[in-house]
């Protein structure tokens, strides 16, 4: 413990936690709320202790079992901050790094905690890993209910405008390609997962575009039933092909 808290770098990490984080009422107060939000869906799920942590870069926000939750405020300094090109952190991945998005990490590794599963595995098709991880998504609209479609989904506001203006592209693009009912677990990582944009879309495409159409999807089926179903119901009683069924998403033509 002593060589960790007397090295050099550690130490200038900590120093840039103490300048950017001298005051976190706003953290505190966003973290509080969001959390209310899930004990009033879940009232039977124990709300976790709260560390900040410096985590060397390693950790944004994690659980440890159900009792405590740590958040690496190291990793929300805001994008382009030099620290990040040198400990090799993407591009791509530096505009979340953002204070704002502590309490949408947070909600979202609670989510993982009781709900998550494997949202990514061999057995189940594209369009259902899809489905499951709009649900994630619908779950993190409603726990942070004042928050844009970008910072849910983590794409920045142009990559969400060109989501929203290309439904109809992307939708035929997965369609054509016959990608939506294969059980390709390389296919679910490809559309899935982050990264700077999306194979074989326009550079405009951002990385993890599945999630985003997971969503509308989501969105959908909860429109389609007359939003009459709880979000605990939906969480826990919906399945990913229960979903689909109803839905029966189909973008219109811009």
């Amino acid at each position: 413990i002593k060589k960790f808290i007397s090295d050099a770098y550690i130490k200038r990490i900590q120093d840039s936690i103490n300048y950017h984080f001298s005051d976190t009422k706003d953290i505190e107060a966003d973290l509080t709320q969001a959390l209310k939000y899930f004990k009033y869906y879940f009232p039977e799920v124990k709300v976790p202790k709260i560390v900040t942590i410096n985590s060397t870069f390693s950790l944004g926000a994690f659980t440890y079992d159900k009792d405590m939750m740590g958040v690496g405020l190291d990793l929300y300094f805001g994008p382009r901050n030099p620290d990040y090109d040198s400990a090799g952190i993407f591009q791509y991945a530096q505009h979340k790094m953002r204070r704002e998005y502590i309490a949408r990490n947070a909600m979202e590794v609670m989510y993982n905690l009781y709900f998550g599963g494997e949202e990514l595995s061999h057995g189940k098709t594209l369009l259902e890993a899809m489905t499951d991880k709009g649900k994630k998504m619908y779950f993190l609209d409603y726990v942070l209910p004042n928050s844009p479609d970008s910072l849910i989904v983590g794409f920045t506001q142009k990559q969400t405008k060109w989501c929203e203006a290309s439904e109809y592209e992307i939708w035929k693009f997965l369609n054509d390609k016959d990608l939506l009912y294969k059980d390709n677990y390389m296919d679910q990582k490809r559309y899935l997962d982050e990264g700077p944009s999306t194979p074989g879309m326009p550079p405009e495409a951002p990385g993890n575009i599945g999630s985003w159409i997971g969503l509308q999807i989501v969105r959908q089926f909860m429109a389609k039933t007359g939003n009459k179903i709880s979000m605990r119901d939906l969480i826990l009683k919906y399945d990913a092909k229960a979903i689909l069924e109803k839905a029966k998403y189909r973008p219109a033509k811009s």
